[in-house]
């Protein structure tokens, strides 16, 4: 009896445990980076409530946030492994496993979030979709990553300040070429040791959205702040082909619209962080600049155009944007 109460415990801990979960032909494993409260995992607590609803209690599941499960890259495999059933993914981490994805990782892309957003869900995000899936994930819904803005140790008021910083980043070509043109020296890392890597000095700062730079605290380590909304971030909820395809047609049928529903709710829940956090974190006493974009914008306009090497991503590029 102890060792069972010791379980359910550490289930309620890792992420949900409902009592349907108790009666459930089906139990999915659901892992993300973020904190409890953070979009992700409130577009994810919108996803089990509806699969539960939508499935009559035939499907359950449990969230494991904070990347309990491990970072995204090695959940993002666990998918193929058959050791996590769904997973939020950056679209960084999925670059490693079809780089037909990285054109959503291009700074400036997009000139607000309603066009990002009508990006994702259209043609393109459907070509992406088909790519993808040839690499047995089926992407179930694109999630809203946050505009992203800099966090550093020393304050940021104009380009220029940023030579030498080293910045971390994710290990993707656009995000790397990016910060180099920028003028700081881009550091490839995991998301999960970045705290520690800012308190320690092993990099002066890092790109964020409001949301992650208040739920992590990162302000506590690097209290500067400059909007510079570099880029707005692109994030897939992943399940394996072969996983879905497992599940009977109306539970599939019932997965797809659960996760259209929470991406509706995750992303809302992105654009009222980006206005309500920023004066959350300067009553925290974090130092809030607005550097000059011009010359941000005109670095990226390079990178955009080297990205498009091949007649299909000129074509991706000039849908995105409708200027190349």
């Amino acid at each position: 009896m102890k060792k069972f109460a010791q379980r359910v415990c550490s289930l309620l801990v890792a992420g949900s445990l409902s009592l349907s979960a108790m009666a459930a032909d089906y139990t999915l494993k659901i892992s993300h980076s973020a904190q409890p409260g953070e979009p992700y995992h409130l577009g994810l607590q919108t996803f089990v409530e509806r699969l539960q609803t939508l499935t009559d209690g035939r499907v359950d599941a449990i969230l494991y946030p904070n990347s309990q499960l491990g970072n995204e890259k090695a959940v993002t495999e666990g998918l193929l492994l058959g050791t996590v059933d769904i997973a939020v993914s950056a679209n960084g981490v999925l670059y490693n496993f079809e780089p037909s994805v990285g054109i959503f990782d291009l700074p400036y892309l997009f000139p607000d979030r309603a066009r990002f957003h009508a990006a994702l869900d259209g043609p393109v995000g459907e070509q992406l979709k088909e790519k993808v899936a040839a690499r047995g994930f089926h992407i179930l819904a694109y999630y809203d990553a946050g505009i992203r803005h800099l966090l550093t140790k020393r304050p940021v008021n104009a380009i220029g300040d940023l030579a030498g910083m080293k910045i971390r980043t994710i290990q993707v070509p656009a995000h790397i070429a990016a910060w180099k043109a920028f003028g700081a020296n881009p550091t490839p890392m995991n998301y999960d040791e970045l705290y520690g890597a800012l308190e320690t000095g092993v990099v002066d700062g890092a790109e964020a959205a409001n949301s992650n730079y208040y739920a992590q605290k990162f302000y506590e380590v690097a209290p500067n702040y400059a909007q510079v909304a570099w880029t707005a971030l692109v994030a897939e909820l992943l399940i394996s082909e072969k996983r879905l395809k497992s599940f009977p047609e109306d539970i599939q049928q019932a997965i797809l619209q659960a996760a259209q529903e929470s991406a509706e709710v995750e992303r809302k829940a992105y654009a009222e962080a980006d206005v309500a956090l920023l004066a959350k974190l300067q009553e925290a006493g974090v130092n809030v600049t607005y550097p000059d974009l011009a010359p941000f914008r005109e670095a990226a306009r390079g990178i955009q155009a080297a990205f498009a090497k091949t007649p299909e991503q000129r074509a991706q590029l000039e849908l995105l944007t409708g200027d190349h």
